[in-house]
């Protein structure tokens, strides 16, 4: 398989900014040409996609009506869109808030004067349906996300080498698994998003890996994560991870993987299967519905799951709010929302924590 990198391709620009319209102001070709790279360096390349979109659904909506697309769009036009993404197509007020951001950069992007979008009427509808939405939440029994727990870490370890696959495969699942779970990594700090193309600029690469102090007490595995989502400057990151001396430790997943793919190039995505193509969230997230399925019958257990473990395990052993901020590299109260465990009463030091995990 022809692995393709791809510089800028997983953070900004897209092919959704080539419809900028500069040629009405009769600038030169290159200047153009130019301005055209930079403009579509002004957003990420998700929210082009989402803004391109939003053009599509309205374009949709206004051949439901049998009328054609034409800008600039009324008040009238609005909420009837509204309305139509809202009890149509059954949207949330916030995906409704990203179509209508879209349809306004629409008008920008062709040069034509932008009407008032969302006006005070238009508002209150989303307000309304916002109010909606939080109802409808309250009132359904909604399944959470499963975290990952130290049982479930043992129980994949065991599927995974059980799984009918490469060697090299396996050792490639289990040691993403290990470090998702170790480094309460987000998925997309780890893997690609596509199975052919990279970012070098973004993505985790096989020399953003090293071990420090290897085969003495103090040693440790380095992850240089690129851009994770709580930097921003797009600063990179520094994430040790540490051996536990258990049967599912990090250390000793990353020295059986690092012997089984030596050899691999050190600009190219760390994590390969054995095909040459490279391994994505959604990949995991299908394996482990695989290897779980079976024992775990209904189980919402996901890549992102690992960092809810992480969280969760370490609330119920009684780690400080600022311990768990500073290991999963929360910046916010955001974490609280990880921890689906009960709390018992903080842990003062490392050692007690350590006879209380029962690694094995």
């Amino acid at each position: 398989m022809q692995i393709t990198a791809s510089p800028g391709s997983a953070k900004y620009g897209a092919s959704a900014a080539q419809s900028i319209d500069f040629s009405r102001l009769g600038l030169p070709d290159k200047v153009q040409k130019e301005l055209q790279i930079a403009a579509s360096h002004s957003m990420a390349g998700r929210t082009w996609q989402s803004y391109k979109t939003a053009e599509r659904m309205l374009a949709k909506y206004l051949r439901s009506c049998g009328k054609k697309p034409e800008l600039p769009v009324s008040e009238k036009c609005m909420l009837g869109f509204v309305h139509w993404l809202a009890f149509e197509r059954q949207l949330k007020a916030s995906s409704i808030s990203g179509y209508l951001a879209g349809i306004r950069k629409l008008h920008i992007m062709k040069g034509i004067e932008v009407p008032e979008i969302r006006t005070e009427l238009v508002n209150m509808v989303l307000d309304g349906k916002k109010n909606m939405d939080a109802t409808s939440r309250l009132q359904q029994v909604q399944k959470e996300r499963q975290p990952v727990t130290i049982d479930i870490m043992k129980l994949l370890k065991t599927q995974i080498m059980q799984w009918q696959a490469h060697q090299q495969d396996k050792l490639t699942a289990w040691v993403v698994c290990s470090l998702l779970f170790h480094a309460a990594c987000r998925g997309g700090e780890l893997l690609c998003r596509t199975k052919d193309t990279f970012d070098p600029a973004v993505n985790l690469l096989r020399k953003d890996l090293y071990m420090v102090g290897r085969n003495t007490e103090k040693a440790s595995l380095q992850v240089k994560l690129k851009t994770p989502k709580e930097s921003k400057d797009n600063r990179a990151v520094i994430v040790d991870v540490f051996g536990t001396g258990s049967q599912i430790c990090p250390l000793r997943a990353f020295t059986k993987w690092e012997r089984a793919t030596a050899g691999a190039q050190a600009d190219q995505p760390a994590f390969k299967w054995a095909d040459g193509s490279l391994v994505t969230t959604n990949a995991m997230n299908i394996l482990i519905k695989k290897l779980l399925d079976e024992y775990i019958p209904g189980h919402r257990i996901s890549v992102h799951s690992f960092r809810t473990g992480t969280a969760s395990m370490m609330a119920q052993l009684g780690y400080s709010d600022k311990d768990i901020k500073a290991v999963g590299r929360w910046s916010s109260r955001a974490f609280e929302n990880y921890i689906k465990l009960p709390r018992s009463k903080r842990l003062q030091t490392l050692q007690k924590l350590g006879k209380n995990m029962e690694w094995e």
